[in-house]
Parts: C-alpha cells; sequence; structure tokens
C-alpha cells in the first residue's frame, strides 16, 4: 500500500463523480494498491476489500472515526466516535483461502466468499432476498447430494440458510456493527457501518475544502493548484491562516 497525497485523493474524488459507489471504491482501491491489478481489487472478499479501506481510511484521516445516528426509539441524533483498530477482524490463515466447502443435510458445497463484482450484479434484483439467493448462487462453484451432481436451484432452504451462515462466519469484516444506546431514552440497538460509504463522504468534504484552500492560496500568492497541494498540510494551513478569512 501507498501513501496517497493530496493530488492523488484529488484526482480520484474528481474521476469518481457522478459514479455509482461501488465503482469509487474500487477506484480509491487501485489507487492506494497499485500492487494489485483491477481485477484483483475487484475479486477481494467484501470483508478484505472493506479492511483494506479501513486501513487507506486510517493512512488518510488518521485512526478516530466520528459519526452520527439516530435513535430508533426517539428519533434523537446522537455522534458516536470508534477507533479503527477496534473495527478491524483479524483473519486466520483459513479465512483467507479462495475456496471453501461446507457439508450440510447430506449436501455439499465447493463455495468462495462474495467480492465487488457478486454486489455489482447483484444490484438489479429487485429485493433483498432475491439479491441474497443471487449472489448466493454465484458463489457456489459446485454442489453434490449424496455424492451426485446436484443443480444449484434444487438446494433446501436449510442448506441455503447454513451456506449463508458460514459465508458470515468467514468474512466477517463484511458485516461491521456498532452497537449503540441512546442518551436520552437509554434504547440499545445495533447500527451497521459501512467503510465505504462513510470514506467517501470524508473525500468528498476533504475535497470541496482543499479546494477553497487552493482558490485562496492561488489568489493571495499567486501559486498554481500543484504547488500549492505539494505544500505539507501543516505548511498549507498556516499559510491559510495568515490569508485570514
Amino acid at each position: 500500500m501507498r501513501n496517497l497525497n493530496a493530488i492523488d485523493v484529488l484526482n480520484v474524488w474528481e474521476q469518481g463523480l457522478n459514479r455509482p459507489l461501488l465503482q469509487r471504491t474500487l477506484m480509491l482501491l487501485a489507487a492506494a494498491f497499485p500492487e494489485l491489478s483491477p481485477d484483483n481489487i475487484a475479486n477481494l472478499s467484501i470483508g478484505t476489500r472493506d479492511a483494506c479501506l479501513l486501513l487507506l481510511r486510517e493512512r488518510l484521516f488518521g485512526s478516530r472515526l466520528v459519526n452520527n445516528a439516530v435513535c430508533p426509539q426517539c428519533a434523537m441524533r446522537i455522534e458516536w466516535e470508534q477507533n479503527i483498530s477496534d473495527l478491524v477482524v483479524n483473519m486466520s490463515d483459513s479465512q483467507i483461502a479462495h475456496q471453501f466447502s461446507l457439508e450440510s443435510d447430506d449436501y455439499r458445497l465447493c463455495f468462495r466468499l462474495p467480492n465487488s463484482i457478486d454486489l455489482a450484479e447483484a444490484e438489479g434484483c429487485g429485493n433483498a432476498e432475491s439479491a441474497l439467493q443471487y449472489l448466493l448462487g454465484r458463489c457456489i462453484l459446485s454442489a453434490e447430494h449424496a455424492g451426485a451432481f446436484c443443480n444449484i436451484d434444487q438446494l433446501p432452504e436449510s442448506v441455503v440458510q447454513a451456506l449463508n451462515q458460514r459465508i458470515e462466519e468467514l468474512d466477517l469484516q463484511a458485516e461491521v456493527r456498532i452497537n449503540l444506546t441512546c442518551p436520552d431514552c437509554s434504547h440499545n440497538w445495533d447500527m451497521f457501518f459501512d467503510i465505504a460509504s462513510f470514506l467517501w463522504v470524508e473525500i468528498n468534504e476533504w475535497a470541496e475544502r482543499m479546494l477553497q484552500t487552493v482558490h485562496k492560496l492561488a489568489r493571495a500568492y499567486g501559486w498554481t493548484e500543484q504547488e500549492i497541494l505539494n505544500l505539507s498540510p501543516v505548511r498549507r494551513q498556516l499559510y491559510l491562516g495568515m490569508v485570514g478569512p
């Protein structure tokens, strides 16, 4: 992984405007992990991909996350903080494998974990249940019943549910949940945290502030955009403070 400078981040941000979040996510990872090909990045499991995004976020903006949520009980908006290290799931060597097997109710399945390509393909499904069935169908590499080949659409619901549970166990990073308690009504609930959307919001806000900084410093000193972006963050901020509002 390489450290992205201000020019790198602005370039990815500009290219990602008006593109789906999934494409923006893959573009960010391609810039941060040049040692991986675009195909390799797209084929990372969702959990591995999100672990890379958490690492990238820490490199860009630090280890502390600040976010907000709305209490589902009383609709109060609350703010929560979390360290990135608390969200990263340590994976065992077995979890890094590309193929896995499952035996359930006399069925044997060979499968892989869902990746970004699978999510993109499932976006056209009408509802969450259909999307889940479609994802599982893409991830099953082979299916046998009592030692004989079995069509995927013939799998009983109990086996499908067992497969879904096994995928969740193998790719824990794919679904990070934050436990929150409302200070007003004491309601407790779990909130799904999506690092991809969270990071892009942060990058978008940072980019808008950075362009305003470039505009002010260019007007004040006559510097080019590249000259300003090549300054360290500390020097940019000091010069910006001397310019004034």
